[in-house]
């Protein structure tokens, strides 16, 4: 009696089981550029840190070095596992060991971007402060990920489907590859400042700081979703959540980009010059941003 095509792993050629490995691959595709680029700011501070380092500071750093090794191996993981197994392949065991391998480097990339903002933050806060608020964004994240469930979950045999979820995700792919090389670049900037900052220049290096730590956050958010919902996914109701994070993401990113424009405009230029001209863009942005949305809702 021959096995149904559906349950045979050899035999699986149906469109839509690839798609769904298609869009599960974007999740390390979106995560793996993020924490090697990370990783690679962070081994540069490694191996030449500044002369103010304590022990402490040092461990910290090592730490966040560590973990984001972990993460990136982790997001290299799904391949390996589909160039061992593609001759024959099951599926739903790559799906689920993905996912697996995922969520841990999430979680390590995680703390390993809070270890390095509350690193920075050290260096011009109090350490309790420092450490503190760059948790905010975090706690976030793990309550959103732990709350309600969704409801009127459809399993999707629509490729068409597959084919929204993969653009929604190349948001995130688009945008966290460019807010984690930004993130590199101040947390770089933050943690060996140059000798003429002030203590204001010092306050809106971690405020732009901050701003794109909560933009790669919320770059990170749709894909967190998405592992945590994949195999029973409610497609409508995955692209309204991906829309909310990354909105947000665009926000902080936008305000953060001015603020390192204005605050590299304010070394040449007198300040209110720096910061009027530095504005530009961003208001550009956020204009465009808020006049789409209003479209969008003059539309439905």
């Amino acid at each position: 009696m021959s096995s149904d095509p559906d349950d045979d792993p050899v035999m699986r050629s149906s469109t839509e089981h690839y798609d769904r490995v298609g869009v599960s691959f974007r999740w390390p595709q979106i995560l793996a550029a993020a924490s090697a680029i990370f990783f690679g700011f962070l081994l540069d501070i490694a191996v030449n840190p500044p002369s103010y380092f304590r022990l402490f500071d040092s461990l910290v750093l090592l730490t966040s070095l560590y973990l984001v090794t972990i993460a990136t191996a982790m997001f290299i993981m799904p391949v390996i596992y589909h160039i061992s197994s593609y001759l024959r392949f099951d599926v739903e065991r790559f799906l689920a060991r993905t996912r697996h391998y995922t969520l841990i480097g999430i979680i390590c990339v995680m703390f390993a971007m809070y270890l390095g903002l509350g690193l920075a933050m050290n260096s011009k806060l109090p350490s309790q402060v420092a450490y503190s608020l760059p948790t905010l964004p975090f706690i976030f994240i793990t309550i959103d990920f732990f709350k309600n469930s969704p409801t009127n979950l459809i399993k999707s045999t629509s490729t068409e489907r597959y084919d929204r979820m993969g653009a929604a995700m190349r948001w995130c792919q688009i945008l966290a590859s460019g807010s984690s090389i930004f993130f590199g670049f101040l947390l770089h900037i933050a943690i060996d400042p140059p000798s003429y900052f002030t203590f204001f220049d010092n306050m809106i290096l971690l405020a732009a700081l901050y701003s794109v730590t909560v933009a790669t956050a919320m770059f990170i958010m749709p894909v967190i979703y998405h592992t945590k919902y994949y195999p029973r996914l409610d497609v409508e109701r995955f692209l309204l959540r991906t829309k909310k994070p990354v909105q947000i993401g665009i926000i902080c990113i936008t305000l953060a980009m001015y603020m390192g424009l204005a605050l590299a405009l304010n070394s040449k230029l007198p300040i209110e010059v720096a910061y009027v001209l530095a504005s530009i863009p961003s208001i550009f942005i956020l204009y465009e941003f808020f006049n789409l949305k209003q479209k969008e809702s003059n539309l439905s």
